[in-house]
């Protein structure tokens, strides 16, 4: 069924419109690209706030579908949001408070990011870009709002190219004396991994060369992400790179398991067999735990693998003689 809108827009130029509100029946938000025969291209300051009352001189209205059952989508009312290529602006405090906002997905366009524009959404870790790695976007000054940790897709015309997490980190100041000065300390690679990024574009070279410090200071689960990430989808991966992230899963598969199968992930789990990253005694455990669970279908494709890795080991064993 179409979802149906109510939106409430302000004309910035003769061509351009300004989104100022938006009422709907779902916590799934997709903005259209047009709104009164004007392309919007600008979210407005306190857009989907919910304690702001917006003041509506010299505003337009639009209805999309049916003008029935329609609240005002802001504040804990939404869950993921779609903006529309057209946005090149998103404007100071568009979604405070927003604290059941999960995802957002958008286009290259958007470069102008205002002040606190994503200020307490908690919940925010997913980012989409509807464009390809090697295309100039808003991507660092998206990363720069945000210090807790979120994973970036890139999704170009023939589907997902690659993606990126990067891990939390923190900030701290301390105060120098006698002069009043304060030092700055920043903990967590999740800082120098937004810092890889020029002119718009993901320096790939550089993400994947902090890795190794990482190691130290980041967890196994956000470690084992990062390398299953850069695996599965390897755009400018270097084979040294590669064997990296493919090591570091082989020593550390446990961290990745349990809640592959508890999310029922078959794909990431024919990958990481395919891969000989899931294999020998830790295969075993994986087929012992989709069993657990009561997840048939796992189960059956991971004895398949079990049985086509003992026939290799076989047959190795065999040509010894």
């Amino acid at each position: 069924m179409k979802t149906s809108y109510r939106i409430i827009y302000q004309k910035i130029s003769d061509k351009k419109a300004r989104l100022l509100r938006i009422y709907g029946t779902s916590a799934k938000i997709c903005i259209p690209e047009t709104v009164g025969g004007y392309p919007i291209v600008e979210v407005a300051p306190y857009c989907f706030c919910e304690t702001r009352k917006l003041k509506y001189e010299e505003s337009l209205e639009e209805i999309i579908g049916e003008e029935r059952f329609l609240q005002e989508l802001c504040g804990n009312s939404i869950e993921e949001i779609y903006l529309p290529d057209s946005i090149e602006k998103i404007g100071n405090y568009a979604f405070y408070n927003c604290k059941k906002l999960k995802k957002i997905e958008l286009g290259a366009k958007t470069k102008e990011i205002g002040s606190d524009a994503f200020m307490n959404t908690i919940s925010l870790h997913q980012l989409t870009f509807r464009c390809s790695p090697n295309e100039k976007s808003g991507i660092k000054q998206i990363l720069a709002r945000f210090s807790s940790d979120i994973e970036v897709t890139f999704e170009g015309e023939s589907g997902i190219e690659a993606v990126l997490l990067y891990p939390e980190y923190y900030e701290s100041y301390d105060e120098i004396a006698p002069a009043h000065l304060f030092g700055r300390n920043i903990e967590g690679e999740g800082f120098r991994a937004r810092q890889c990024i020029q002119d718009g574009r993901i320096d790939f070279v550089g993400y994947d060369r902090i890795f190794e410090q990482a190691c130290v200071e980041e967890s196994e689960n956000t470690l084992a992400k990062m390398a299953l990430n850069r695996l599965q989808y390897p755009y400018a991966l270097k084979e040294n790179a590669r064997q990296m992230y493919s090591a570091y899963l082989k020593e550390h598969i446990l961290a990745l398991m349990k809640p592959l199968v508890e999310k029922r992930q078959l794909e990431t789990l024919q990958f990481l067999c395919r891969e000989n990253i899931l294999e020998g005694a830790r295969l075993t455990e994986a087929i012992e735990l989709t069993a657990c669970v009561e997840w048939a279908e796992g189960t059956a494709e991971l004895l398949q693998f079990k049985a086509k890795q003992n026939q290799v080991s076989n047959r190795y064993d065999f040509d010894e003689f």
